[in-house]
C-alpha cells in the first residue's frame, strides 16, 4: 500500500515538470533553392491538432511542444519535412520542391479551385508543359490538339480569331463558342489580342456538372485561362524571341499557260485571239515568302520586398503570305499578388493592354488568281486601270470579267487599329475569427475600342464607277469606329472545413455582367468628295447591350477521402430573353468514387489512381445575334422621308419581334474514369457523354404578312449529341540522360437533329445552283443534301444525270439525299516531348481528323465550260484541273461529286532546342531552338487544305503558311 502511495506522490511531483516542459519554438521556413521565405506553410505537431502557419515573411511560432515531438512542415508543391523536437529554441527549415506534388496541379473550376484528384466533373487541365511548341503567336495555338473533344480551327489570315468547339457545340443558330474566362473575368470577344506568353494554364470544363455554375453561358463548355503570376523569389528576367520564314505550302492545281492554250483551242477556238503571250502563275504573284517576328520580355520578382509581381511586354509582327496582309500586336501585362494580415487577405490584381494594327488583304484575290487567264501579264502599260491588265468591253471600255488579283491587293488599303484593356481585381479574405470562411470579391472590365478605314485607288478597276457621268474613276473612302465595354462584378462566400471523415466545401454568391456596344460608320465617299448613294453624315448604331445577373452556389462534399459529391446551382437572368422567360434555374450534380482508396486497392503498387465519375447537369444559351428580339421597336431611315407640303418627315416602321422567345436548354450526362499506373507514369481518362438541347434558336420564315418581317428567331427544335473522350499520358523514359513523355488523345462525337419546327431547312446556298446542305431530323447539322451522281463506264461523271432514288421516273428535289456531313467522327492529337542529357530538347505534335467531308465549291464554281468560256462577258477564265475529270458544260453544284473526303493527318510542328546552363554565370540559362510549323498534311483532298470554315464549304481559303523558325529563350 505504501508503495502505491509513493508512486502517486512521485507522479504528482513530476506533473508540474511535465507542464513546464511544454515549450515554444520559432523560426523561418525558406525555399531550398532560392532561399526566399515561404508564407502559408503548415506546421503541425504530428498526431495532434496543434499547428500554425508561417506569416508573409515565412516566420512562425509554435507553442505547446514537448521533447520528442515530431514537427511536420508541409506546403503544396514541396516535400514534407519532419523534425524531431529536442528542446531547440529556434528551428529554421528549408523545403524542397516535390516534383510528384507539382504534377498534382490544382485546377480551376467555376468560381474556385479543386485538386485534380478530387475533381468530380469532366475537366481537362492543360499546363505549360502540355502547350504546343514552336511559332505560337496566338493563344488558341497553344491549345490545338492538346485535349480530346476540343477542336480549334484557324485560318492563315494574320490576326484572325480561331473557331473553338468543345464536343461539337450545342446550337444551330446561336453561338457554339465556349465561354472564355481569364483570371475570373468572362471576356467578350476572341483571344487574338492576348500574348500567349502570359498564359499559365487552361482548365477546360466539358460536362454540365462542371459548367452548370455558369448557367446561361455554359452549354458550349467553358475555358478558364489562368495567367502567370508574380513570385517571392529573387528578380527573374525571361526573354523569348523567335523569327519565322513563312512560305506557301500548297497551291490550287490549275492549268499552266501552255496547257490552258491547248484547252482553249479545244473548247473555245473562236477566242484564241484573246489569249496573251505570257506565262503567269497568278497564285505565285499574290503569295510571297514573308517574315514573322515575336518578342516577349518578362520581369518577375518581389516588388518592394513585399509584393509578388510580374510584368510582361511583347511585340508581334506577322506579315501574311498573301501580299498586303499584316498583323501587328503590342502587349503589356502586369500582375500584383500581395498578401496582408498574416496571409488572411490575398489580393490578385491583373491588367492586360494590347494595341493591334491589322491590314486586311482582299481575299477575293485568291479566287481571282485561280480563275485569271494565265496567258495574260500582270501589267499593261496602256491600261487605264493603274497600269494593270484588265478585261474591258471593246466598245464602252468598261471593265468586265474577273478582276486582276494583283490589282485587288495593291490598290485597296483596308486597315484597322484596336485598343483593348481587360483586367480583374480579386480580393480573398479569410476571416480571423473563422478561418474556414472566406469572402471573395471580383471586379473586372474588358474595354475595346478602335477605328478602321478602307481606301480604294480611284485609278484602279475597283475604284471605277460607270454610273457617275464624267467621273468614272472616283475610288472610295470609308471609316468606321467602335467601342465595346464589358463590366463584371461578383461576390461570394466560401466555407471549407473537415468534420472528422467529412470534408465540406460550399460557396454562394452573386454575379452581374453588362455589355455595351457602339458602332459608328461614315458614309461611303469617293475620293472626289461625291456621295456614293449613302449619307455622308456619320451613322451611329448603339446596341442596347446585354445585362446578365445570376445567383450561384456549389457544395463539394467528401467522405473518408473516397466518396465525393458536387452540387452546382445557378439562377440566371438575361435581357436578351423576354420578361416572361428571363429567369431560369440551372442545376448540376456529380458523384465520384476514388476506388484506389478502398482497402482492396490502397496498397496496390501497380494501380496508382482509379476514380469513377458520374455527372448530370442543365445549362442554357442566350447568345443570339440580335440584342432584344422580344422587344417591340421601330427603325428609322436616314435615307427616306415623306413630303408634306414643304416639310419632309422621316419614315419609321415597326420591326418584327417574338415575345415568346426563351432559353435554349441543354441537358448533359457524363460518365468518366480516371486511372493511373506505375506511380502515375501512365495515366489517363475515359469519358462517355450524352447531351440534348431543346428549344433551339433558329431563324425561320415568318410567312407572308406575318410579324412584319420575312425571317425571325424562334425556338424550334432539339439537337442531340453523344460521344467518347479518351486521353493517355505516358512518361515512357525518365532518367538523368533521357526523358520521353508521350501524350495521346482521341474523341468520337455524333450530333443529330431530333426535332424541328419545319423539317428540311435548306442551308448552304451556293448561288444559282441551289442548296447543298440541310437541317433535317435524324441528320447532323449542315449535312450535305445532294443528288447521287451517275458515272459512265470509264468512271467519268455524266452531267445532269442522277439516280432516281424514289423510282418515280422523274429526277427532281425528291431524289436528293444525305451524303456525308462536315463534322468529323473522330479527332486525335499526339505530342512527344524529349529531353536528352538535360541540354537537348525535342518536341513534335500531330493531329488527325477522320470522317469529315468538304464541299469543293472551288471546282463546282470554276471547273465548268461556262466559267472557262464566259460568253456573257466574252472573256476567258482558267480553271482547276478537275475540269479534265468531268468536262461539265455548266454548273451542277448539287451533285454529290463535289462532296469530298476531308480526313487528314497533320504534323503541326517539330522543334529542336539546345540549352546552355549558366551561360553567363549564376542562374542564367540560354536556349536556342529551331523548328517547322505546319510541317506535313496527309489527305486525299486535292485543294489547299481540308480544314475549312463555313461549316464545310470550301470556296477558297487563306492558306496556312509553312513556317521555318529560329528562336532564343534567355533567363537571368
Amino acid at each position: 500500500m505504501k508503495t502505491i502511495y509513493k508512486k502517486l506522490l512521485i507522479l504528482v511531483l513530476l506533473l508540474p515538470l511535465n507542464i513546464l516542459a511544454q515549450n515554444t519554438i520559432g523560426g523561418t521556413v525558406l525555399d531550398k533553392v532560392s532561399g526566399q521565405p515561404i508564407p502559408g506553410v503548415n506546421i503541425k505537431v504530428q498526431g495532434t491538432a496543434n499547428g500554425v502557419s508561417t506569416d508573409f515573411d515565412g516566420k512562425y511560432q509554435l507553442s505547446n511542444v514537448k521533447k520528442g515531438d515530431n514537427i511536420v512542415f508541409s506546403y503544396i508543391g514541396y516535400k514534407n519535412t519532419v523534425v524531431n523536437y529536442d528542446s531547440q529554441k529556434s528551428l529554421n527549415v528549408s523545403l524542397e520542391e516535390d516534383s510528384n506534388q507539382l504534377k498534382e496541379v490544382v485546377i480551376q473550376v467555376g468560381y474556385g479551385t479543386v485538386k485534380k484528384k478530387d475533381a468530380t466533373g469532366s475537366v481537362d487541365l492543360i499546363t505549360s508543359k502540355d502547350f504546343n511548341k514552336g511559332a505560337i503567336t496566338t493563344v488558341d495555338g497553344l491549345l490545338n490538339g492538346r485535349t480530346p473533344g476540343v477542336v480549334v480551327t484557324s485560318s492563315g489570315t494574320p490576326g484572325n480569331e480561331a473557331v473553338i468547339r468543345i464536343r461539337g457545340g450545342s446550337s444551330l443558330a446561336a453561338s457554339n463558342d465556349p465561354l472564355i474566362v481569364i483570371d475570373g473575368l468572362p471576356i467578350d470577344g476572341g483571344l487574338s489580342a492576348v500574348n500567349p506568353n502570359d498564359i499559365e494554364t487552361f482548365s477546360i470544363l466539358k460536362d454540365a456538372s462542371a459548367t452548370a455554375i455558369y448557367g446561361n453561358r455554359g452549354s458550349n463548355g467553358v475555358i478558364i485561362i489562368t495567367t502567370k503570376k508574380g513570385s517571392k523569389k529573387d528578380l527573374e528576367v525571361s526573354l523569348n524571341t523567335f523569327t519565322t520564314l513563312n512560305t506557301l505550302a500548297k497551291k490550287i492545281e490549275v492549268y499552266s499557260a501552255d496547257d490552258y492554250r491547248t484547252l482553249v483551242g479545244q473548247v473555245a477556238p473562236s477566242k484564241i485571239g484573246l489569249l496573251g503571250n505570257s506565262k503567269t502563275d497568278w497564285q505565285k504573284e499574290i503569295f510571297h515568302t514573308s517574315v514573322t517576328s515575336d518578342v516577349s520580355l518578362s520581369v518577375m520578382g518581389n516588388l518592394l520586398g513585399k509584393i509578388p509581381s510580374r510584368l510582361t511586354v511583347g511585340n508581334t509582327d506577322n506579315s501574311g503570305i498573301l501580299r498586303t496582309s499584316n498583323f501587328k500586336r503590342s502587349t503589356a501585362s502586369v500582375s500584383l499578388n500581395p498578401t496582408f494580415l498574416d496571409n488572411h487577405l490575398k489580393i490578385n490584381l491583373t491588367g492586360n493592354y494590347s494595341y493591334t494594327y491589322t491590314r486586311k488583304a482582299d481575299e477575293g484575290a485568291i479566287g481571282s488568281a485561280i480563275s485569271y487567264d494565265p496567258t495574260q501579264s500582270v501589267y499593261d502599260a496602256s491600261s487605264i486601270f493603274a497600269g494593270y491588265t484588265e478585261w474591258t468591253d471593246p466598245v464602252s471600255g468598261n471593265p468586265r470579267g474577273t478582276s486582276n488579283p494583283v490589282s485587288l491587293l495593291n490598290e485597296k488599303r483596308d486597315i484597322s487599329n484596336k485598343h483593348r484593356f481587360f483586367g480583374n481585381i480579386n480580393v480573398d479574405y479569410k476571416f480571423h475569427f473563422l478561418p474556414e470562411l472566406r469572402a471573395i470579391f471580383n471586379a473586372g472590365m474588358d474595354k475595346q475600342d478602335g477605328d478602321g478605314s478602307v481606301t480604294v485607288n480611284p485609278l484602279s478597276r475597283s475604284g471605277y464607277n460607270s454610273s457617275v457621268v464624267g467621273n468614272e474613276q472616283i475610288g472610295s473612302y470609308s471609316e468606321t469606329w467602335f467601342r465595346n465595354d464589358n463590366k463584371n462584378v461578383s461576390a461570394q462566400l466560401n466555407y471549407n472545413k473537415s468534420f472528422g471523415k467529412l470534408d465540406v466545401d460550399v460557396l454562394g454568391g452573386y454575379e452581374y455582367q453588362q455589355f455595351d456596344k457602339r458602332d459608328y460608320k461614315s458614309g461611303n465617299r469617293n475620293l472626289f468628295g461625291l456621295n456614293l448613294g449613302e449619307e455622308k453624315n456619320e451613322d451611329v448604331y448603339t446596341d442596347p447591350g446585354n445585362k446578365l445577373g445570376a445567383y450561384f452556389g456549389r457544395a463539394n462534399l467528401g467522405f473518408n477521402s473516397k466518396y465525393l459529391l458536387t452540387v452546382n446551382f445557378r439562377r440566371d437572368g438575361s435581357s436578351k430573353i423576354s420578361p416572361e422567360n428571363k429567369w431560369k434555374n440551372f442545376m448540376g450534380y456529380a458523384l465520384a468514387w476514388k476506388i484506389k482508396e478502398e482497402s482492396f486497392l490502397k496498397d496496390s503498387n501497380a494501380i496508382s489512381e482509379l476514380k469513377l465519375r458520374l455527372g448530370y447537369g442543365e445549362v442554357g444559351q442566350q447568345n443570339i445575334n440580335v440584342p432584344i428580339d422580344w422587344f417591340k421597336r421601330y427603325s428609322t431611315s436616314n435615307n427616306n422621308s415623306y413630303q408634306f407640303g414643304n416639310s419632309f418627315v422621316i419614315i419609321s416602321k415597326p420591326e418584327g419581334y417574338n415575345e415568346n422567345l426563351k432559353w435554349e436548354r441543354s441537358t448533359k450526362y457524363n460518365v468518366g474514369l480516371d486511372f493511373g499506373f506505375m506511380n502515375n507514369r501512365l495515366k489517363g481518362s475515359l469519358d462517355g457523354y450524352f447531351s440534348e438541347t431543346n428549344d433551339l434558336f433558329s431563324q425561320v420564315a415568318e410567312g407572308s404578312l406575318q410579324n412584319l418581317r420575312v425571317y425571325g428567331y424562334r425556338n424550334i427544335g432539339s439537337l442531340r449529341s453523344k460521344g467518347v473522350d479518351f486521353s493517355l499520358n505516358y512518361q515512357a523514359v525518365q532518367n538523368e540522360k533521357f526523358d520521353l513523355n508521350l501524350n495521346y488523345n482521341i474523341a468520337y462525337n455524333k450530333s443529330e437533329i431530333t426535332d424541328l419546327f419545319s423539317d428540311g431547312l435548306q442551308v448552304g446556298g451556293v448561288g444559282l445552283g441551289g442548296f447543298v446542305q440541310t437541317h433535317k431530323i435524324g441528320l447532323a447539322p449542315f449535312s450535305y443534301w445532294v443528288y447521287e451522281q451517275v458515272y459512265d463506264v470509264a468512271g467519268k461523271p455524266i452531267q445532269g444525270v442522277y439516280v432516281d432514288r424514289n423510282n418515280d421516273g422523274a429526277i427532281d428535289s425528291k431524289d436528293k439525299y444525305n451524303y456525308k456531313k462536315p463534322q468529323a467522327d473522330v479527332t486525335m492529337g499526339f505530342m512527344a516531348n524529349a529531353t536528352i542529357y538535360k541540354n537537348w530538347d525535342f518536341s513534335m505534335a500531330w493531329r488527325a481528323s477522320l470522317g469529315n467531308y468538304v464541299y469543293d465549291r472551288i471546282s463546282a464554281d470554276r471547273s465548268v465550260l461556262t466559267s472557262i468560256n464566259n460568253t456573257v462577258d466574252n472573256t476567258l477564265n482558267n480553271a482547276p484541273v478537275d475540269y479534265s475529270n468531268t468536262f461539265f458544260a455548266s454548273t451542277v453544284k448539287e451533285s454529290d461529286y463535289y462532296v469530298k473526303d476531308g480526313s487528314f493527318l497533320k504534323l503541326d510542328n517539330i522543334t529542336l532546342g539546345y540549352k546552355f546552363n549558366k551561360a553567363l554565370g549564376g542562374k542564367t540559362s540560354l536556349r536556342f531552338y529551331g523548328g517547322v510549323q505546319n510541317v506535313l498534311t496527309i489527305t486525299n483532298y486535292k485543294n489547299i487544305d481540308p480544314e475549312v470554315f463555313n461549316d464545310g464549304i470550301d470556296g477558297s481559303i487563306y492558306p496556312r503558311a509553312r513556317m521555318y523558325m529560329l528562336g532564343v529563350n534567355a533567363n537571368f
